[in-house]
């Protein structure tokens, strides 16, 4: 499809955007202003109930298409990350691509064993310490005693996502992906206010130090596709 469809939800507001992706411009923006309910479960169901009611019947006819999938970006001071490392003896041997697989797979697990409320939005690899020199490249095929790899877990309420899914599939509507408002932010390198801008690029797999979650039925991807692509 040639559109990507935006739900911004922020404290203060509930903001609908459609991206033309080969214009590469937004041709569809509402924006709804709400009360600060984002700990209010039945007051937020409320208005997005309102909302998509309303904003997917004008979206379909922007679009000509039935909307079947959209994407959720999520300003929520609530949103927690855990910076964690994991280190890995290799007696200098070459590093292998399975093997850094499952030293993330390991991080991962470490943070939902921890974790059990919670639901990861996005791993980002902050470095590879490759012998105490720290690199952003994957160091495959490299001889080493030691890796270490430090990444990111931005997390949310695992109640909250499911509450977002509950809602939408009364729709018959898919969440494409709920991404971190502020972690979107972080990408843009002029427009630091563009939520959309930032959505885009983590819908994009822009972020080459971001490690994706798949469904469990992924079409073939060579590993060096937007990083990773690991987990289902």
């Amino acid at each position: 499809m040639s559109n990507e469809i935006f739900i911004i939800l922020s404290p203060n507001q509930i903001s609908v955007d459609v991206f033309y992706k080969e214009k590469e411009k937004s041709i569809y923006n509402k924006i709804y202003k709400i009360e600060n309910n984002l700990s209010d479960n039945i007051k937020l169901e409320d208005n997005l109930n309102g909302v998509l009611k309303e904003q997917i019947i004008n979206i379909e006819k922007k679009i000509n298409y039935t909307v079947n999938k959209i994407n959720l970006i999520l300003c929520d001071p609530n949103n927690l990350k855990i910076e964690i490392s994991i280190k890995k003896s290799y007696d200098l041997k070459q590093i292998q691509k399975d093997q850094i697989q499952y030293l993330i797979q390991d991080l991962k697990q470490q943070i939902l064993t921890s974790n059990k409320d919670l639901k990861i939005l996005h791993i980002i690899i902050e470095n590879y310490i490759i012998d105490g020199k720290k690199t952003h490249e994957i160091p495959l095929q490299m001889n080493c005693k030691n890796l270490i790899i430090e990444a990111k877990f931005i997390c949310v309420k695992k109640n909250l996502v499911e509450f977002f899914y509950r809602i939408f599939k009364n729709y018959q509507i898919k969440l494409n992906s709920i991404i971190c408002g502020n972690y979107a932010l972080s990408l843009n390198e002029i427009d630091k206010s563009n939520l959309l801008e930032g959505g885009l690029k983590v819908v994009n797999g822009e972020n080459m130090k971001e490690v994706y979650i798949l469904p469990k039925k992924p079409a073939k991807l060579g590993f060096f596709e937007k990083m990773f692509h690991l987990f289902s």
